[in-house]
């Protein structure tokens, strides 16, 4: 079981996680505020990959909780896209839509990662 915070993703896409992440018994929370998604603690944040702004957000979380798993999320996923957020320092990359099997292997494989050290 993870806690995940879904952070700036549509409505529709946000439903959808959370009804797939929920049935996987993890607990899932919905901001679209950074600074909420870094207090509450989660170990996963599943962050926009669609908006402007998407490259802002994956820095200012890395720079304000540095060993926070970000996972980059999509409507229409793109190679592009995707290597620059792996670039930028996101755990992994998904799209919609979200396939059970798929999201319990990406929340297993991100969980099992190691965290950074607290400063």
């Amino acid at each position: 079981m993870a806690y995940i915070t879904l952070l700036g993703l549509e409505n529709d896409l946000a439903e959808q996680l959370t009804d797939v992440l929920g049935a996987q018994q993890h607990h899932v929370r919905i901001t679209d505020s950074v600074d909420d998604a870094v207090r509450q603690g989660a170990d996963i944040v599943f962050s926009t990959g669609d908006a402007p702004n998407y490259r802002e957000l994956i820095r200012e979380l890395a720079s304000r909780a540095g060993d926070l798993a970000v996972v980059v999320v999509s409507r229409f996923p793109e190679n592009s896209r995707w290597l620059d957020a792996l670039e930028l320092g996101a755990a992994d990359y998904c799209g919609a839509p979200f396939e059970p099997v798929m999201m319990r292997w990406l929340v297993d494989s991100v969980m099992r990662r190691p965290r950074a050290a607290a400063a």
